[in-house]
């Protein structure tokens, strides 16, 4: 896994600025800018996913290893970020286990 990925996103959850879950996503008064979910999330959740990442204009990667692991939390599947400098810095250093899945503008 992408150490400075990895390092990005504890930076974000000690900041506050991670939403873990798509319910809780889709309740969040926070945009989500990025969303990340694992490659091995349900069909029904990539497609919410997708849909969520349309309505609030948000960049969706798969993480082809654990989410859980990226963000320390077991059972997550999916996640958020609104701040703009980290997920910038994310995307910047995206590699092989992640992949980006929709852009919209």
């Amino acid at each position: 896994m992408n150490s400075k990925i990895k390092s990005y996103v504890g930076f974000a959850i000690n900041k506050g600025d991670v939403v873990l879950g798509l319910d809780n996503i889709k309740k969040s008064k926070k945009a989500p800018k990025l969303v990340i979910i694992a490659s091995d999330a349900s069909e029904k959740t990539k497609k919410e996913s997708k849909f969520c990442c349309q309505k609030f204009k948000a960049v969706l990667i798969e993480c082809g290893k654990s989410v859980e692991e990226l963000v320390e939390k077991p059972g997550v599947k999916v996640f958020s970020m609104t701040d703009n400098n980290l997920i910038k810095a994310i995307l910047q250093n995206l590699d092989e286990d992640f992949k980006c899945v929709e852009v919209v503008n």
